[in-house]
């Protein structure tokens, strides 16, 4: 195992990494990033070029547009126009991206939180981000704890952030979100670059959800049937979101994403990691229909807590990401543990289990072809693993000092509290069905929990950080974990940070952020 630091800033450039990617889902729109975690199997990896080159930004190179909070903007083609939409915590935006342009062209506010983005405005968004400044330059901790509750005034809080957060652009270029808890809004533009989104249908799924929960994902898989996902239930919708069929899991929350393949859908909850399938007339797990559902190692809540995990239920707080998408590939689905005694890395066979595979000592069971502990944190994982080819990266975002929160915790890290730091790379090997570490990163800055992207064309994994506690861009060496490139944002303002988003890496090598504020499209392709 290799210690990478933050060294030799200008390596050689690294061959092409080898790699496959899951077949495009055909009822999503064709585009770079057409729903959460980029594709289907919710690899985070793109074939296409990242830069290579890196430099000191200035404020021309970074465009915004202010919003309280989004974390997955998704994109698509009408034309020769590149259409951003990003499900934000108190509406839709639609953006226009084309050629360098990065300019607002609607908000569609959620039916019946019509006043929500009345309250986020751009002037009082500046206004907080100038109070947060001036607590940052001054240091000045219990500040920056206390503007917690401003950012709950301006839409920034737990109890909105499932809104918009996982959502997707289906073929006709329609954009669908979670939000209020229990309410699906279908948008479009009628592919008029140039027009408003408006709605085009609301469904409440209240009658069919089990009282008190609330949704966190909709997701359309490989037959155009939409999974929507909410805490302890999922429903499984026709492309109009009418209900086709529902599976309880319990009251076991889901907390994060989900991925699939052309043969089922891979959902963790906080105690069991399931595949779940459709019959035709039902949604299920039993072996009998080609499902599968297993225990993995998990800590309690109170355990979860007090370690500081961003993940309240004590289960895995990772996305599921799939691995292995050619014939005679190990065809696997990841997820970090909450093992008690350090999280693991946990990839479970996705299929038939090899004949003759026996079930490895302190695995739950025989359906987990391996895991291996994380060196660099001791409680589970919240972004999730990134997949290319092979190899999987994965992040420390345990808080060594954490505050409770959220805000708290990603604008003190780094700057008045220590920051989560590290990143770990592993390898399967697929004669040994097991782990391999490859590399480990000690000196990443996690504390935006941002996940990364990964480039095959470049072989560089691209991820937010921080130095001396200002904001920049890292590109690291997918095979060594060596630093190839940064990019340093124009000052030391709050505004660049990039809080529990997932890098879009744009067809011309430019990055798509999201974050508290805005989203960001940072200019530093060099296609």
């Amino acid at each position: 195992m290799r210690d990478a630091t933050k060294e030799d800033h200008a390596l050689p450039h690294h061959h092409t990494a080898t790699a496959s990617f899951p077949a495009r889902n055909p009822y999503l729109t064709d585009s770079v990033y057409p729903m959460a975690h980029f594709n289907p199997g919710a690899t985070d990896s793109v074939p296409h070029a990242g830069p290579t080159k890196g430099r000191k930004l200035v404020p021309s190179d970074v465009k915004a547009v202010m919003l309280p909070f989004t974390s997955n903007p998704t994109v698509k083609k009408i034309g020769d126009s590149t259409i951003v939409i990003a499900g934000c915590t108190d509406g839709i935006r639609k953006i226009d991206a084309t050629g360098d342009k990065f300019e607002l062209v609607s908000i569609l506010p959620y039916p019946g939180m019509e006043q929500l983005p009345e309250q986020s405005t751009d002037a009082a968004l500046e206004g907080l981000i100038a109070q947060l400044d001036a607590a940052a330059r001054a240091r000045d901790d219990a500040k920056i704890v206390a503007l917690t509750k401003q950012a709950e005034e301006l839409n920034f809080s737990r109890k909105l952030m499932a809104n918009g957060a996982y959502g997707f652009i289906d073929r006709d270029g329609c954009h669908y979100a979670a939000f209020a808890a229990t309410k699906i809004l279908k948008s479009t533009d009628d592919n008029d670059p140039a027009k408003p989104l408006r709605i085009l249908q609301v469904a409440d799924l209240a009658e069919h959800l089990p009282e008190g929960t609330h949704l966190v994902v909709a997701a359309q898989l490989y037959d155009g049937h939409i999974a929507a996902m909410a805490y302890g239930h999922m429903l499984l919708l026709d492309r109009d979101l009418k209900p086709l069929g529902s599976l309880s899991f319990d009251g076991e929350p889901v907390e994060n994403s989900v991925c699939f393949d052309e043969t089922g859908l891979y959902v963790v909850t906080s105690r069991h990691m399931h595949k779940i399938v459709w019959t035709g007339s039902k949604l299920s797990y039993d072996e009998a229909d080609g499902g599968w559902r297993s225990e993995y190692n998990t800590m309690s809540r109170e355990q979860a807590t007090a370690a500081g995990s961003l993940t309240q239920s004590g289960g895995s707080g990772t996305t599921p990401v799939l691995m292995g998408f050619e014939d005679g590939d190990d065809k696997l689905v990841i997820i970090a543990d909450g093992d008690p005694e350090g999280t693991n890395l946990v990839a479970f066979w996705r299929d038939t289990i090899p004949d003759g595979f026996q079930q490895k000592p302190g695995t739950k069971s025989r359906r987990i072809a391996d895991q291996i502990r994380i060196a660099i944190s001791k409680v589970t994982i919240e972004p999730s693993p990134e997949v290319l080819g092979t190899g999987v990266i994965v992040l420390n975002c345990s808080f060594p000092q954490p505050v409770a929160d959220i805000f708290g915790d990603t604008f003190t890290g780094g700057l008045t509290r220590p920051a989560a730091k590290g990143a770990q790379k592993f390898e399967w090997d697929s004669e040994k069905h097991a782990f391999e570490s490859s590399w480990i990163n000690s000196e990443i800055d996690n504390t935006d929990v941002m996940v990364p992207v990964i480039s095959a064309a470049t072989s560089m994994i691209y991820m937010a950080s921080k130095a001396d506690g200002n904001y920049v861009y890292l590109g690291l060496d997918w095979e060594t974990g060596e630093e190839r490139a940064r990019w340093e944002f124009p000052d030391d303002s709050r505004r660049w940070n990039a809080y529990g988003g997932i890098t879009t890496l744009l067809e011309n090598g430019d990055l798509m952020l999201g974050g508290i504020f805005s989203v960001k499209r940072v200019c530093i392709g060099e296609g």
